[in-house]
């Protein structure tokens, strides 16, 4: 009897946000995108605390290329990136 082997799936970033779980050093006072809004962005304002949503400026999206908040005619989609934590 044959049996077949499922492989591990990781998770989509259209299944969460993209909220950092600010578990880490490194990802103290650093932004990270919202992977449903790109017009928002989190910040981790310090290890073990929730992560703070924040919005940029009108006619603006969030690069997360560039870590900052562009013209919307400046931005362009990439395939948004785990963080490295999330929240528990």
């Amino acid at each position: 009897m044959a049996t077949s082997h499922l492989p591990i799936q990781k998770s989509k970033y259209y299944e969460h946000d993209g909220e950092p779980g600010c578990q880490g050093l490194d990802e103290v006072n650093r932004m990270f995108r919202n992977f449903w809004d790109p017009t928002a962005y989190w910040v981790c304002d310090k290890q073990g605390t929730k992560a703070r949503l924040n919005r940029c400026r009108q006619s603006q999206l969030y690069s997360e290329e560039l870590g900052r908040c562009v013209h919307y005619a400046e931005w362009s989609w990439t395939e948004p990136k785990e963080p490295p934590s999330r929240p528990k």
